[in-house]
């Protein structure tokens, strides 16, 4: 289980520094750049995630456009929340 506790810091930290850095890029930005966000589809391209279309129930299709169209720091910290959550329910001792 120590495993998942540290790959919970490690999306959490992940995440945080992500959007910091990406803060900080603003910040310092000439003109007008603003905040990119990177998502997953801006990262590996639309079309690998045609499959998502061929979902059939849509609240499944919806929520994992959701996840895919989110930010990918907002992704990495709530993935890392989640496993941190899982690591302090199944600890033992």
């Amino acid at each position: 289980m120590k495993i998942v506790k540290w790959l919970g810091f490690l999306g959490l930290l992940g995440g945080l520094l992500l959007a910091g850095f990406q803060g900080i890029a603003m910040i310092m930005g000439q003109g007008d750049e603003g905040f990119y966000t990177h998502t997953l589809v801006t990262l590996f391209g639309e079309e690998n995630f045609t499959w998502v279309q061929s979902f059939p129930v849509a609240a499944l299709r919806s929520g994992i456009e959701f996840v895919v169209q989110s930010p990918i720091y907002g992704v990495m910290t709530c993935v890392g929340i989640l496993l941190l959550i899982i690591h302090g329910l199944f600890v033992k001792g």
